[in-house]
Formats: structure tokens, C-alpha cells, sequence
């Protein structure tokens, strides 16, 4: 899931360069669907690693994705301080 994160991390700075002047909102919102697209693509779902039975894959999908977003945020800031 770390690598997702630093792949959503890169994905919404891609985004960010791409489209300057996009409003703080829509780019968490595009960090949270971007979370949630290599959360399904790549099949990872942090409900099923950890042996917890969901219905539907689906949700398991939506939620591990939005923890990379969150995830993506965290290794954002990491590596601003590291650039100190």
C-alpha cells in the first residue's frame, strides 16, 4: 500500500502540474479517486490482507483507496521536510 501511496502521490502532482489553477477541493477529490483507481486495478484491498470478509470487493476497493489517498497526503508532506 506504501508503493499505491507514493504512486497516488505522483499521479496528483501530475495532475497538479497539468491543471495550476485547480481548486484545493477538486484535487482532494482527485487524490481520492486516483487512490481508488489504483486500489481496483491493481486488486489491493486492505479489508481482504487483513482477513476481514466483505460483501462486495467493491467497497473493500473504495476504502483502501481512500486510505492511499490519505496515504499519499502523509508522503507529500514527508518528503516537503526532506527537501529541507
Amino acid at each position: 500500500m506504501l508503493i499505491l501511496a507514493v504512486l497516488a502521490e505522483v499521479i496528483t502532482n501530475l495532475v497538479k502540474t497539468l491543471i495550476p489553477n485547480l481548486d484545493k477541493n477538486y484535487i482532494t477529490t482527485a487524490a481520492g479517486l486516483i487512490g481508488i483507481m489504483l486500489s481496483w486495478l491493481t486488486c489491493v484491498g486492505i479489508f481482504s490482507a487483513l482477513g476481514i470478509p466483505l460483501k462486495f470487493m467493491t467497497v473493500d476497493y473504495i476504502l483502501t483507496g481512500i486510505i492511499i489517498s490519505r496515504g499519499a497526503n502523509i508522503v507529500h508532506d514527508i518528503a516537503k521536510k526532506l527537501n529541507l
